[in-house]
């Protein structure tokens, strides 16, 4: 299945938004307990996490989104991808599927983003008789 460069970056960029996203959250997580450290118990804590809040929210639910239509995109790809061995193909599947963290950036690197795949992906070629 070939990509045009275009729609290869717009996948990876997506693709980056899904995999870096958790590791945003819990920094601003994080951040916001800073107010808290000197013992400063006014109201800008509690106002902190509500602006924050009203923000990470919707942006959790559009990330929980994009990830399953990037899934079924991955899945997609994984299945009419010829070039791959069968044994890459379900794990690259089993792996977007399980762990979409992992999976969907390196089925990216391996399939997508690299013009000719590693030869270890790659179907074996036929042995002629």
């Amino acid at each position: 299945m070939r990509l045009s460069n275009t729609v290869k970056v717009i996948v990876g960029v997506l693709t980056a938004v899904v995999a870096l996203f958790p590791l945003g959250f819990v920094f601003i997580w994080l951040v916001s307990f800073f107010p808290l450290m000197p013992g400063a118990f006014d109201e800008f804590p509690s106002q902190l996490f509500d602006a924050l809040f009203s923000l990470m929210f919707p942006m959790m639910c559009f990330v929980s989104i994009l990830m399953y239509a990037l899934v079924a995109f991955y899945v997609m790809h994984a299945i009419k991808n010829t070039a791959a061995s069968d044994l890459i193909r379900i794990l690259g599947i089993l792996l977007v599927f399980f762990f979409p963290y992992i999976g969907m950036p390196a089925y990216y690197v391996l399939f997508i983003l690299l013009a000719k795949p590693p030869a270890w992906a790659l179907r074996a070629a036929p042995v002629a008789a």
